[in-house]
């Protein structure tokens, strides 16, 4: 299931800037020994990601095809493991409980992060990390609801192209369409 939304995600962001996928670059030799040094089971939503592609890095030359999600990079296979540095010094000045996985998924240039959260109860969530704030904050009840959230987010045109051809969003029609696919989640509100 998320293997076929994440490459529904690259068909749609494709059909908005039809070099976006192929930036991605294809997928790379053993990724799964980067991701395995962060947990012993390979979360399903990397194995769909990083079996397909192997991300965006940070210092991408064009920068009107880095964005996944306005604002956020897929995070290169081989830059993981310095983001996952990046997102721990932020949770560790929070206080952050070691007893959850946390690991990034995007990240943007503020080291503000979307990430993957198992929780002590096994629970996976997809949560936003803002580096100034340092509290995880729940997106998605599950990976599978925020690719769904993503590809609707190009359906439905919250995501656009602005007149420099960068990929931007409509924050009120992202909030509406947001909630509705996850209801009860303050994120979206």
């Amino acid at each position: 299931m998320l293997d076929t939304l994440f490459k529904e995600s690259l068909k749609l962001a494709g059909q908005l800037r039809p070099k976006y996928p192929q930036s991605l670059g294809d997928k790379t030799d053993k990724w799964e020994d980067t991701v395995k040094k962060f947990v012993l089971d390979i979360p399903e939503i990397y194995s769909a990601i990083y079996s397909n592609v192997s991300g965006t890095k940070r210092n991408i030359k064009e920068q009107d095809i880095m964005d996944y999600t306005p604002g956020y990079r897929l995070i290169h296979i081989t830059e993981l493991p310095e983001e996952k540095k990046n997102l721990d010094r932020v949770l560790n000045h929070k206080g952050y409980a070691d007893r959850e996985v946390v690991l990034p998924l995007l990240s943007n240039y503020s080291d503000d992060f979307i990430c993957y959260h198992l929780s002590s109860k096994g629970e996976e969530h997809i949560c936003a990390l803002m580096h100034d704030e340092g509290d995880l904050v729940l997106m998605n009840e599950s990976p599978i609801k925020f690719l769904e959230t993503v590809c609707e987010f190009y359906k439905q045109t919250v995501y656009f192209l602005d007149s420099d051809g960068y990929l931007d969003y409509d924050m009120d029609k992202e909030g509406l369409v947001g909630s509705n696919l996850n209801p009860g989640v303050k994120y979206w509100l």
